[in-house]
């Protein structure tokens, strides 16, 4: 059994500890957290220890086999180095690190060490884009044109762990995942951006060529909803040889416009299955768990999370 302790407890290291907690394939066996507050929830909810620290953890001589990383991306490289200095293995939230450099690092080590570094690229597991991917890949045709857009309220200052290209390095690596996972390799980009009454890139647009011959755009604005159910924050829309693709947040809807046809078929989440953000990230957490009890490769890995950063350091280039 995969032992597991979770690192960070905020928003993303709940869904992870609900996931490991409720999974078949991997025991939860401590946590940790700096605050004081969820270390007392934490140990309530789950019956494990919680440490305030990774020196803690470490002398309190608790046995696991993996790691998984969600704390802030300033934390990520001391963290999974760690980790990796003693043979755990890793589940990292992205961005794994904010520099492709940082990455190889974190990569050439768990290589070294025999580890296994996976990443959690989870807005690939929301439901309409799943389903887009089996519908694409069910008939022969080239992709032509790919568009997608992000639209999120964020801060306008730099401060603590929100540096000037926040918007690309924490936003725009999710949806360029997605991008890729449904188009595959990018071999050429171009940008643009500006910072509307903003310290920080506040929209961005960057022209994409992938190396199957399709040609996108992705596109980002700090104008969005500033609830989190009030407006759809993203819109994919894949054109191919037979049809055209519309994904709607990830896990709303899908709509397919056959080429040759005036019908269109819609699919949408059942109204008894929960439909938001955290149902990706715990799909995505339990992959991992399932293929490292299988013995098999993460189905996101850090070489996936380093050719994904090494594309957003092309973007901040050309802008």
């Amino acid at each position: 059994m995969n032992r597991c302790v979770v690192i960070g407890c905020g928003w993303a290291g709940r869904h992870h500890l609900e996931t490991v907690y409720n999974s078949e394939f991997a025991q939860l066996t401590a946590a940790v957290d700096p605050d004081e507050s969820r270390q007392m929830a934490v140990a309530r909810r789950y019956g494990i220890p919680v440490y305030d620290s990774m020196d803690a953890l470490i002398c309190s001589g608790t046995r696991f086999d993996t790691g998984i990383v969600a704390t802030l991306p300033a934390l990520h490289e001391s963290q999974c180095a760690q980790l990796i200095r003693m043979g755990k293995h890793v589940l990292c939230e992205k961005p794994v690190c904010r520099t492709s450099a940082q990455i190889e690092g974190l990569q050439e080590a768990a290589r070294r060490a025999g580890v296994c570094f996976g990443v959690i690229f989870n807005q690939r597991y929301g439901a309409a884009v799943q389903r887009a991917k089996e519908l694409m890949g069910a008939r022969d045709g080239a992709m032509h044109l790919i568009t997608a857009s992000m639209y999120q309220h964020w801060p306008t200052r730099i401060q603590g762990h929100v540096t000037r290209t926040f918007m690309i390095t924490d936003a725009c690596c999710h949806l360029l995942d997605l991008m890729t996972f449904l188009c595959g390799p990018v071999a050429q980009v171009k940008a643009v951006a500006s910072g509307q009454n903003s310290e920080l890139y506040s929209d961005l647009s960057a022209s994409l060529l992938f190396e199957n011959g399709c040609v996108g755009s992705m596109t980002h604005s700090n104008v969005g909803g500033k609830l989190d159910t009030q407006h759809p924050f993203q819109c994919i829309d894949v054109h191919t040889e037979y049809a055209r693709y519309r994904i709607e947040n990830q896990c709303d809807r899908l709509t397919v416009y056959p080429h040759d046809s005036p019908a269109q078929t819609v699919y949408e989440t059942s109204v008894f299955q929960r439909r938001d953000y955290a149902v990706s990230m715990r799909l995505a957490c339990e992959d991992y768990l399932r293929a490292a009890a299988k013995g098999q490769e993460p189905p996101a890995d850090i070489g996936q999370a380093l050719v994904n950063m090494q594309v957003l350091e092309a973007i901040m280039a050309s802008i």
